[in-house]
């Protein structure tokens, strides 16, 4: 059974995932994020060596903007497409400031339901979870047929198990609410939010509940109460959700979460077989190595290695999500000398690579036997929020 339990935890919401009793994914999100957030706002000033530009959105800190990788969408007077500072552009806010670096915006605005993602790319993507040829063609034709000119989608996985008229109604209300907002951004002053995104939280419920989550319980009213608007307003029936009250024992206690996040805090984790691993944060990339510890060999030499692996390539992919760790992951496993065995272990880290609600992709085994993974960095790390 998969549970989402929802409290607050300092200055942020607390979201963790517990499949079969469990901790599968963690999540904190700060109480004022910006991401997702539509502005109008205003090019700041040009950094041609970088061939990016910084955007004031109004919210103190400039936004890094990429000219290469953008179609501008002027909001000013332009007697051409070229980029100057002073100029209006209506852009979204992709990536929330970590570390020393600036929020990310885009020019690629996104709306989004659980059923799909509605774009100005011009593209239509389909979760490459649908493997029919059939389906994805079909899929294809469907949002070829509503979308309008320059609009774009991504279809997710659950869009294959839909009626047509599920798919063509999202598309139809996000594409009305996309041309309202860029209409309306023509008239609107500079740094103008012209549209707030969700609370993360309910994205999260989202995600997670086209994977199987079948219970919510929050201590939080407010939370309590949107969730059961967003459960009535989309007729959602097969999610039961609590509304936990018990004074004498809160959530953050009932699920010993604070010891949770102390052990998330710490480099070493260590397996039910008595392996470890070492997980280091640097700031070019992370590394995890793979240690025997105090596993008993119980079977052949050979045998017993795999297994460790087995267990550390899971449990890799678990820390991944529980801390939020991004960018270049190299995991340096016990080497192996029997042939086929890292195909073994390739099998089973993009198996759980493909349960992370953030794109993680297995990218190769390199000469010295190291394996490289990457995770698309959206948000800071678990070590970054708690960390004062």
């Amino acid at each position: 059974m998969n549970k989402l339990v929802i409290t607050n935890y300092e200055d942020h919401i607390l979201e963790a995932v517990y499949s079969d009793g469990k901790l599968s994914d963690l999540m904190l999100f700060d109480r004022q994020s910006i991401l997702s957030n539509i502005y109008v706002g205003k090019v700041e000033n040009i950094v041609a060596n970088i061939d990016a530009a910084f955007v004031d959105i109004g919210t103190g800190l400039p936004c890094y903007y990429s000219i290469s990788d953008n179609k501008h969408i002027f909001l000013n007077a332009k007697k051409n497409s070229v980029l100057k500072a002073g100029d209006e552009i209506l852009v979204q806010v992709s990536k929330d400031a970590i570390k020393t670096k600036n929020p990310v915006a885009t020019s690629e605005i996104e709306l989004k339901t659980e059923n799909l993602l509605l774009n100005t790319s011009g593209r239509i993507g389909i979760s490459g979870k649908i493997r029919k040829k059939e389906t994805r063609d079909h899929l294809h034709q469907l949002a070829k047929r509503v979308l309008p000119d320059g609009f774009g989608c991504i279809l997710r996985t659950v869009c294959q198990e839909l009626p047509d008229e599920a798919i063509l109604s999202d598309l139809s209300e996000l594409s009305e609410q996309l041309k309202q907002i860029i209409q309306t951004a023509k008239t609107r002053t500079c740094y103008s939010c012209l549209y707030k995104n969700d609370a993360e939280y309910l994205d999260y419920f989202i995600l997670k509940h086209n994977a199987g989550l079948q219970e919510i319980v929050t201590d939080q009213k407010l939370v309590f109460d949107e969730f059961a608007m967003y459960l009535s307003e989309k007729q959602i029936t097969d999610v039961k959700l609590t509304m936990y009250n018990d004074k004498n024992c809160n959530l953050l206690t009932l699920y010993n979460l604070p010891r949770d996040l102390e052990n998330l805090k710490k480099e070493r984790v260590w397996m039910k077989s008595g392996a470890y691993l070492v997980i280091e944060q640097t700031e070019a990339m992370v590394v995890i190595d793979v240690n025997t510890g105090k596993s008993v060999d119980k079977h052949s030499f050979e045998e017993h290695l795999l297994r460790i692996n087995s267990e550390a390539a899971v449990e890799v992919c678990r820390q991944l999500r529980l801390r939020n760790l991004s960018g270049i992951i190299v995991v340096d496993f016990i080497n192996m000398k029997q042939p086929g065995s890292m195909d073994v272990i390739k099998d089973i880290l993009e198996q759980e690579l493909a349960k992370d609600s953030v794109p993680a992709a297995f990218v190769d085994v390199t000469k010295l036997s190291l394996v490289e993974l990457t995770r698309k960095k959206i948000r800071k790390s678990l070590k970054e929020q708690l960390t004062k």
